[in-house]
């Protein structure tokens, strides 16, 4: 993989992450004020606390694991080729 394939990687990766973040936000806004007028309970809290706190949790694990098993790639970020190195002369 050259730079700028890795680049593209790593852009891409970013890219999902940011989507993910994006979701995970509307999802806990959804929760947390869309569940607020319910009356269900449970152990004596508002089903929108679980839903805000553990539900979203719950998501983004989900979502990382996603993340993990179909954007992300495994690669070396070392520079292989040799011609983006940087030097540091003294």
């Amino acid at each position: 993989m050259n730079n700028y394939e890795k680049y593209r990687q790593v852009r891409k990766e970013a890219a999902a992450t940011g989507l993910l973040l994006l979701i995970l936000i509307v999802a806990w806004i959804a929760a947390g004020f869309g569940l607020a007028g319910s009356s269900v309970e449970l152990f004596h809290l508002p089903l929108w606390v679980w839903t805000a706190t553990i539900g979203i949790w719950l998501f983004a694990i989900i979502g990382v694991k996603v993340l993990t098993a179909t954007v992300f790639v495994d690669m070396s970020l070392d520079d292989e080729d040799g011609k983006g190195e940087v030097r540091h002369d003294k």
